[in-house]
């Protein structure tokens, strides 16, 4: 593969203005991220335009909609009840009933809403197009293929209708079903999660571990590890590695945690300044995919290039007139020439690396702040409601609440009857999550306080957890 700048092209995808058009001192371009290059699934807009998702389960039905490529029209109360009541015979006294009927079964206020995972995939509950972008995002990034698509519809098969919803189904289907149009795919960054995703998947969808609220949960799981992970490999340029992995401590919610505790030291605090980072890290790899070819390239898939022989200097070049090119139309920031380059690494990292500071120095120093803030947030508030837990003096620490511990032991056990305690610790840390030995210590006494200890001696290798029902 041949890397090669595009200048006429990031004018066109920039909305670039000549200083004939616009003065050379004014900001004259429009940062668009994850056009042409996928990162994440985020606007740079407020919460009123681009809401915040802190529910997953609207992500959940999005994703079914995805793999079962169907698109559906909102489903409303009153025109499903009409249409049910064309085809079965209700009678004048009974439809008030039979209206109650429909409401109490497939209805939240407004919205359609079923318990059934066959029906999910036509499940209205939301309005809120963020739920929508971030359910193709988990499709993408957890690596659902053909086959996957295929599993997942003989899962749902085995969940039968009773008749009330394959009525409901068949009339969905003949009103207001159509074909999904394509998405473009997110660029995977770190890509050794998706077998164990799917693994904990489809145990999940073969165990009968299917409501909204479990499915919610493992999501959460693989979204947080996914963009935590991510927002480090890509702070490490072209010296990141796919397969690495941060190791984050958690807290337990209800352990006393003090500040020399890993859970204060290596979580949450650990990764803020990464989290910071991704709208500029979205708007420099948007600039370096300004190319002729189809194929996106990242940080780590420049370093490849780069390391065949001679290409190096030639690719380093490259990303220096995409530099020179848009800092050339940010005219209202003058500082570019006071940021220096760093001093070890290939030129090809010199030059990515550099090429980022100038995209998060004039975001950092001018108004366009805002727009960082907005599309960072989306991620970073998400975090705030789900996983992490204001520890006062403490500070703000990853947190795993009872439900939690039990969902996670639930799918790192699946069908064994019971596993010893130390490698239930090494099934958390596989999906990136760690406890130091306090909260190992409170976390075996929980255990015991539900009766799941199944103990041979005081040590860990011979304390078994019993499966949780």
């Amino acid at each position: 593969m041949e890397y090669k700048f595009d200048k006429e092209k990031f004018i066109e995808s920039f909305n670039a203005k000549d200083d004939e058009t616009k003065s050379a001192d004014s900001f004259r371009l429009t940062h668009k991220p994850d056009t042409q290059f996928k990162l994440y699934p985020y606007k740079a807009s407020g919460k009123k335009q681009a809401p915040i998702v802190y529910n997953l389960e609207d992500v959940v039905t999005g994703f079914f909609r995805e793999a079962s490529n169907k698109a559906t029209e909102p489903i409303l109360f009153e025109e499903l009840c009409n249409n049910l009541m064309d085809d079965v015979d209700v009678a004048d006294e009974d439809m008030d009933y039979f209206k109650d009927m429909i409401q109490s079964m497939f209805f939240r206020e407004s919205d359609f809403i079923a318990d059934n995972l066959g029906l999910y995939p036509y499940q209205t509950t939301t309005n809120n197009k963020s739920a929508d972008n971030l359910a193709h995002f988990l499709y993408s990034v957890m690596g659902i293929n053909e086959e996957d698509c295929k599993k997942i519809e003989a899962a749902k098969s085995q969940y039968q209708f009773n008749v009330l919803e394959d009525m409901v189904i068949k009339n969905i289907e003949s009103k207001n079903v159509c074909e999904a149009e394509k998405k473009q795919a997110y660029f995977i960054v770190k890509d050794d999660i998706q077998e164990l995703f799917k693994a904990d998947f489809f145990y999940m969808l073969a165990s009968g571990m299917t409501s909204l609220e479990d499915l919610s949960n493992l999501f959460a799981v693989y979204y947080f590890y996914y963009i935590s992970q991510t927002s480090v490999i890509l702070d490490q340029f072209c010296t990141g590695k796919r397969d690495s992995k941060v190791t984050l401590y958690y807290a337990l919610d209800w352990e006393k945690v003090s500040k020399n505790r890993q859970c204060c030291i290596e979580g949450w605090e650990k990764i803020q300044e990464n989290l910071n980072h991704m709208f500029s890290h979205a708007i420099t790899l948007e600039i370096l995919n300004q190319t002729q070819s189809d194929e996106m390239v990242d940080y780590i898939s420049l370093a490849k290039l780069a390391d065949e022989p001679g290409m190096d200097s030639v690719i380093a070049a490259e990303v220096k007139m995409a530099e020179e090119t848009y800092c050339s139309y940010v005219g209202d920031y003058k500082g570019f020439s006071d940021i220096q380059y760093q001093i070890a690494g290939t030129d090809t990292d010199k030059a990515v690396n550099h090429l980022f500071k100038c995209v998060y120095q004039q975001f950092l120093n001018t108004d366009r702040n805002r727009a960082s803030q907005y599309y960072n947030e989306k991620f970073t508030e998400f975090c705030k409601s789900r996983w992490v837990k204001n520890r006062k003096k403490s500070g703000l620490v990853l947190n795993l609440t009872e439900r939690d511990v039990i969902f996670l032991t639930k799918i790192c056990l699946r069908n064994e009857e019971k596993i010893r305690l130390n490698d239930l610790f090494k099934e958390y840390e596989k999906r990136g999550i760690y406890l130091d030995g306090t909260s190992k210590e409170y976390l075996q006494e929980f255990f015991t306080k539900l009766n799941l200890i199944d103990k041979k001696s005081d040590s860990g290798d011979a304390q078994y957890v019993k499966r949780i029902l």
